[in-house]
C-alpha cells in the first residue's frame, strides 16, 4: 500500500521552525556597544516665509562684488568684469579678460586689476576703458580709491595713481614690513596705513603718508589703525601684548598723536579688574568710538567715556553690567544698540543701551555670514539657508534657500538685497521687506 503525502505550506513550516528555535533559548546577539552615546536637541527649525528671488546671476566663486549708489552691481564672471542692473539683474556690459576678482567704484568709474598686475579704470555707464597702467605694478586684488587717487599695494609698498589718467604719482616703501599693508583711512590729506612688522616682537605699525607726495611723515610701532582723527589729533589703541595671568588688573591704552608729526600728545589709560578667578586669561578689552563717545567692553561690563575729556583714573560716564567674556565689541552704535562678536561661537549678539538688555538672533544651523542694514539683520547659515531678521524683535521675517555653505558679504542697494552664494557661484537678489528697511 502506497502512502501519499500532501505538500505542507511554506508558512506552516516557517512557523514550526520558529517555535523549535525559540524553545532552545539561544542568546540574543547585539551590535557593538558605543563608548559614548548622548543625544542633544537640534532645536526647533526656524519657520519664516520663503522669499522668492527677484533674479539670480552667475559670478566667479572667489569674486568680491560691489554695488554703487545709483543701482549698479559690479562682479566677475569667467575673469571678466560684469555690470548688472540691481533692480532686474540685466547685464549692462562686460569688460576685459583674465581680471583679478575685486573692484572699487567711485564717481562713475570702476577700478580693478588684471592678472598681470595692471590697474584699469572703466566707465560705469558705457563699459569703455578709461585707462590702463603698465603690467606688474601691483600684487593686490582690488584698488582703494580716495578722492582723486587710486592706491594699490606691491608687497611692502603702496603705489598711488592719478584716478583720471592712471599716471603714477608716488611709491612709498615700508622697509620693516614683510607683508602687504592695509589702508586704514585718510584725513586732511594724510593717508594712514597699517603693517605687521616682525622683529624681536611682532606687532601692528601705523604709518602716516602725505597723500599728495607719498612722503612717510611718521610711523608708530605697536599702534593699531586710528579710532578717529579729530582736530589734528590721531587716537590709536596700543598693542598691549599679553597680560600676567596671575594679575586680574587690565587696561586699554589709547595714544593721542599729532597728525602731522606723530608726536605723542597724551596717553589715555582706561583700567578695570577682571571678575573671574585665576589664572586670568585674555580680558584685554575692546573698544569702538561713536563721535566722542568711547565704549569699552570688559569681561563683565561696557563702559562709556568722553574721549575728548579724558581724566586720569576718571570714572565712566555710564556703565552697563553685562557678561562679555570671550566677546569683542564691534561695528558701531546703531539704533541705540552695540554689538559683540563671540570668539568661541560664530554669532553676533548685542545690547540695548537704554536698558542693558542683551539679545541674539536664533539660528537653527551655524551662522557663517552676518550683515546688518537699517532694521534688517541678514544671517547666512552653513546649511545653505539665509534668514532675514527684524532688529527690533530679533524674529526671522523671511528665508532664502541659497544652496551655499559660504558667503561673501551680503550687499544692499536701495530696497534690494544681494546674497553672494560663493559655493554655488550665484548672486541672489531678493526684495527687502518694508519692516526691515
Amino acid at each position: 500500500m502506497t502512502t501519499k503525502f500532501k505538500p505542507v505550506r511554506a508558512g506552516i513550516i516557517a512557523a514550526l521552525a520558529a517555535i523549535s528555535i525559540g524553545s532552545l533559548n539561544l542568546p540574543v546577539i547585539y551590535a557593538d556597544a558605543p563608548i559614548v552615546s548622548e543625544s542633544f536637541s537640534a532645536g526647533d527649525p526656524i519657520k519664516a516665509p520663503l522669499q522668492k528671488p527677484l533674479w539670480t546671476a552667475s559670478f566667479d566663486k572667489n569674486a568680491s562684488s560691489v554695488v554703487s549708489g545709483d543701482g549698479l552691481l559690479f562682479t566677475f564672471e569667467g575673469g571678466k568684469l560684469v555690470a548688472l542692473n540691481v533692480q532686474n539683474g540685466k547685464k549692462l556690459f562686460t569688460y576685459g579678460s583674465k581680471l583679478r576678482p575685486g573692484a572699487a567704484y567711485l564717481n562713475g568709474v570702476v577700478y580693478g586689476v588684471t592678472d598681470s598686475g595692471q590697474v584699469y579704470a572703466v566707465s560705469a555707464k558705457t563699459g569703455k576703458q578709461v585707462w590702463k597702467s603698465a603690467a606688474g605694478i601691483t600684487d593686490a586684488n582690488a584698488p582703494v580709491v580716495i578722492k582723486d587717487t587710486v592706491l594699490v599695494s606691491n608687497k611692502n609698498a603702496f603705489i598711488a595713481l592719478d584716478a583720471a589718467t592712471g599716471k603714477q604719482r608716488w611709491k612709498a616703501v615700508e622697509d620693516q614690513a614683510e607683508n602687504q599693508g592695509t589702508v586704514a583711512t585718510e584725513a586732511d590729506g594724510i593717508l594712514y596705513v597699517t603693517y605687521w612688522v616682525q622683529g624681536a616682537l611682532t606687532s601692528s605699525q601705523l604709518d602716516a603718508i602725505d597723500l599728495k607726495t607719498g612722503k612717510i611723515l611718521w610711523k608708530k610701532f605697536k599702534q593699531y589703525a586710528p579710532l578717529t582723527i579729530q582736530n589734528g589729533l590721531v587716537y590709536s589703541i596700543a598693542d598691549q601684548y599679553s597680560f600676567d595671568d596671575a594679575d586680574p588688573k587690565r587696561e586699554l591704552n589709547i595714544a593721542v598723536l599729532d597728525a602731522k608729526t606723530g608726536k605723542t600728545k597724551e596717553t589715555q589709560t582706561y583700567s578695570w579688574t577682571l571678575k573671574s578667578q585665576p589664572p586670568y586669561q585674555g580680558g584685554s578689552g575692546s573698544a569702538i568710538l561713536n563721535g566722542k563717545d568711547l565704549y569699552i567692553a570688559t569681561d563683565r561690563a561696557v563702559m562709556k567715556f568722553d574721549i575728548t575729556a579724558y581724566k586720569k583714573d576718571g570714572k565712566p560716564l555710564k556703565t552697563w553690567n553685562v557678561d562679555n567674556t570671550d566677546k569683542d565689541i564691534i561695528g558701531s552704535v546703531h539704533d541705540n544698540r552695540v554689538f559683540f562678536k563671540n570668539s568661541s561661537k560664530p554669532e553676533i549678539t548685542g545690547m540695548k543701551l537704554a536698558d542693558s538688555m542683551t539679545f541674539n538672533f536664533r539660528t537653527d544651523n551655524p551662522p557663517v555670514q552676518t550683515d546688518i542694514y537699517g532694521n534688517g539683520v541678514y544671517i547666512g547659515q552653513s546649511d545653505g539657508v539665509l534668514h532675514g531678521y527684524n532688529l527690533q524683535t530679533t524674529f526671522s521675517v523671511f528665508t532664502v534657500n541659497t544652496g551655499s555653505r559660504n558667503y561673501g558679504p551680503t550687499l544692499r542697494s536701495g530696497n534690494t538685497l544681494i546674497i553672494q552664494a560663493k559655493d554655488t557661484g550665484k548672486l541672489i537678489a531678493v526684495p527687502v521687506p518694508k519692516a526691515l528697511q
